[in-house]
């Protein structure tokens, strides 16, 4: 029987909808590997508890998938450029459907691609964080939900789902201002495994997360200095960390001081803009790779992203005039953003000027 502890419902979704319309108008001796042409990697096992957590190359977003036996979940989609490829590799996956969707914060990087994905595949639940957001790619999230007549739930604290043999927790669904810390943080437990997914939730939040003697870390906010602390990572330890970013991404990301902690702390790290697809398989005692440990180099390192107009690095970002607060994590580019509403000292110059590595998610 299905656990579905402590959720909450939203009462008021049918009404959020209708206000929605009118506002849009390595493997063992029993491990086969099969790869099909697609070259999505799929798993064939006697091992009944084993599951496979496929981390879905979608550039600097998240998708996650996660299969054992015949039940599935997808924990985040990817942006709305993204949607596709996500559809796509879930159906190359043989997946009929998701007994579970975790849409851990609104941000378009990590539900971009979610509507699509509910529009073609059955979904039996759906999972969100505290929060909205006034942008048409969460409309078309919430519109495509109700148009399956579909329920979403926020998820309390320490709820459990199960998921075959294996399960989630549930480690935060905070409520602040920040979307990001409002990520919903799921810890995934196979058997021994222990596998942890922060989303792009930050160090406040982290201090927090109550787990330690984790085996696999989904870095947080992919990569970003506000992410991963060293206090974080000597709590739970982790032997492997995942890093889902985009090769030369505008952001920098990963960040040098997040790649500094992880080689201090000797943890092997797997990216996405170097490995591609990256498939682990949890044998409920152990976990395996489908690609080779991967590099501590940080998204600004000249080495290989010199020609990128894109990097954070780059002239033409460091000239781009913006606006941030002294205390404040980010910079915007606009003084007009809703999140400088209420800062009486508002600053602007350039990006290298503000000192600020992360852009607003909201008007950037």
């Amino acid at each position: 029987m299905k656990r579905y502890k402590k959720t909450q419902k939203i009462t008021i979704f049918i009404i959020l909808f209708i206000a929605i319309i009118f506002t849009s108008g390595c493997q063992s001796e029993n491990l086969k590997e099969v790869k099909n042409e697609t070259q999505v990697k799929s798993y064939e096992s006697n091992n009944k508890s084993q599951s496979e957590i496929h981390f879905i190359d979608t550039g600097n977003s998240d998708a996650i998938l996660i299969k054992q036996g015949d039940e599935s979940a997808l924990i985040d989609g990817g942006d709305n450029d993204d949607e596709g490829r996500v559809v796509e590799y879930l159906k190359k996956s043989g997946i009929k459907e998701l007994e579970y969707v975790f849409a851990t914060h609104p941000h378009a990087d990590h539900i971009g691609g979610l509507d699509a994905v509910i529009n073609s595949i059955p979904v039996k639940n759906v999972y969100v964080s505290n929060g909205d957001a006034n942008t048409k790619t969460y409309r078309d999230f919430i519109e495509a939900i109700a148009n399956k007549g579909l329920y979403p739930s926020v998820p309390l604290l320490n709820s459990e789902f199960d998921l075959g043999t294996s399960k989630f927790k549930v480690l935060s669904v905070a409520n602040t201002d920040d979307p990001n810390n409002n990520s919903i943080v799921l810890e995934y437990i196979n058997g021994n495994d222990k596998i942890l997914l922060m989303g792009d939730a930050e160090s406040e939040i982290e201090s927090k997360i109550n787990t330690e003697d984790v085996d696999l870390l989904k870095v947080g906010h992919h990569g970003s200095h506000s992410s991963t602390s060293k206090t974080f990572l000597d709590k739970i330890s982790p032997e492997y960390a995942v890093i889902m970013v985009g090769k030369d991404n505008k952001y920098g990301h990963p960040h040098k001081e997040t790649m500094e902690k992880l080689k201090q702390e000797n943890i092997e790290v797997h990216r996405s803009d170097e490995c591609g697809n990256i498939v682990v398989i949890s044998t409920g005692d152990g976990l395996k790779f489908d690609c080779a440990k991967g590099s501590y180099k940080s998204g600004s390192d000249k080495g290989d992203s010199n020609n990128n107009p894109g990097n954070i690095n780059s002239s033409n970002l460091k000239e781009e005039k913006v606006y941030w607060t002294p205390n404040g994590k980010s910079y915007h580019t606009t003084n007009k953003c809703k999140n400088l509403s209420r800062s009486k000292n508002i600053l602007s110059g350039t990006i290298k000027e503000s000192g600020k590595l992360d852009p607003c998610d909201s008007c950037h």
